[in-house]
């Protein structure tokens, strides 16, 4: 899905922290904080100030005895060295200072790659170069290691989420980007620019990632108020990438709290309530959204009527409604899960 000559270009040091911070709580007091000095040997105090940080990295053998621990900000353990790893992870964690624990069997990692090179061989020869077919298998790898006990990790917000197979994920993209289209997403905070993305498909390929700086030579000055400066931003894509298939405008704290609330109806309300602007707004994503209207709505008259679920009890009606409309996936539908769900729940966990 990437192609080989793609090209990112039009960021600078802000704009792209802007926008992996997005999804990085906290990122750019990390970028500022001073590395450790060196690669000593160290002892952690959980108590330093409270916080727990990092991760928890430690070796085991079939005995379960480690037999190296690692913090990944702090260094390494020597005081775990010995000890047995079965124990919970939980409290292992906490007495760390650590946010997360990976626990890896001796030799799992060679297992790993025997398996991911199985895997691509089973995969046809066109994919098998593809970064999405060597992620999934990978995935699926990892999964039965964590199945079979050769690797734990604490928390793992993924344990219950299927692995979705190339094609579910080509059809969920073909969605969101067809070929020969562009997204664009521009973020603001208090109508002044604060990151923004063009991302450009040609040939089942992304051949094209733009920043700000490159966008801003398209679009020239703005108005200032985003909610109608949008349709410039997209004109100008048009003129000079390629049609804008989809497009979001927002506040950037608007994204941020539906990207981590997880509550039905939390996207839907924020486009309603003009916080979001989708502009276009294909038919698969009009979709998704009124799905999540349905279970905010679900969700509210559930609590109002002291949990009878009106929108469920409607089902049926609903039901034949929907037979009489195109047939049209949403995205969690064609994966079998819903990412923005799995997506909060990872944000909020990391979140301080």
């Amino acid at each position: 899905m990437i192609g080989p000559d793609l090209r990112v270009e039009g960021f600078d040091a802000e704009s792209w922290t802007h926008l992996v911070g997005i999804f990085m709580p906290n990122l750019e007091d990390r970028l500022s904080r001073e590395p450790p000095s060196s690669d000593a040997d160290v002892s952690l105090d959980p108590d330093d100030g409270g916080r727990a940080r990092g991760t928890l990295i430690l070796v085991d053998d079939a005995e379960r005895r480690i037999l190296m621990a690692r913090h990944s900000m702090e260094g390494t353990l020597p005081g775990l060295v010995g000890e047995s790893s079965a124990r919970d992870l939980r409290d292992l964690t906490a007495a760390q200072g650590a946010r997360r624990v990976v626990v890896i069997r001796e030799g799992a990692l060679d297992g790993l790659a025997d398996a991911l090179a199985d895997g691509l061989a089973h995969e046809p020869p066109s994919a098998r170069s593809g970064y999405v077919t060597q992620w999934l298998v990978l995935l699926r790898a990892v999964r039965q290691m964590v199945e079979h006990g050769e690797l734990r990790v604490w928390p793992n917000p993924l344990a219950s989420v299927p692995v979705p197979s190339n094609r579910m994920v080509q059809r969920t993209f073909d969605q969101v980007l067809p070929d020969d289209r562009a997204l664009v997403v521009a973020l603001f905070d208090r109508d002044e620019p604060y990151t923004s993305l063009v991302v450009r498909r040609r040939h089942g390929l992304i051949d094209l990632v733009a920043g700000p700086d490159l966008i801003t030579t398209w679009t020239g000055p703005l108005g200032g108020d985003w909610r109608r400066d949008h349709r410039i931003l997209n004109r100008a894509v048009e003129r000079h990438v390629a049609p804008v298939h989809l497009g979001l405008f927002a506040e950037v704290d608007a994204v941020r709290e539906a990207l981590r609330s997880g509550e039905p109806g939390e996207w839907a309300r924020q486009v309603t309530v003009r916080d979001m602007v989708i502009d276009p707004m294909p038919r698969s994503v009009k979709v998704a959204l009124g799905a999540d209207a349905i279970r905010g709505l679900s969700h509210i008259t559930s609590d109002l009527l002291g949990g009878f679920d009106l929108v469920r009890a409607a089902g049926p009606v609903l039901d034949r409604v929907r037979s009489r409309w195109t047939e049209i996936r949403s995205l969690s539908e064609e994966l079998g899960f819903d990412p923005f769900i799995v997506l909060a729940a990872l944000l909020r966990r990391d979140d301080d």
